[in-house]
């Protein structure tokens, strides 16, 4: 069995919500050096369904 990194899952964040739009680069790197190894990003409305889907597809590394 490999070797597997040991870090945070974030289960519930609003990462699409406007709020995050000026500074999500930062919030993304901040989690990253903390060791969050996955975030699950929810909707408050239908409307951020793709703002959410565009999140997924980012690279995370």
């Amino acid at each position: 069995m490999g070797a597997m990194g040991v870090g945070f899952v974030d289960c519930h964040c609003h990462l699409s919500a406007p709020d995050f739009d000026s500074d999500l680069d930062d919030v993304l790197e901040k989690a990253k050096k903390a060791n969050v190894m996955a975030l699950v990003v929810v909707a408050e409305q239908s409307g951020e369904f793709e703002k959410i889907m565009q999140l997924s597809e980012r690279i995370w590394m």
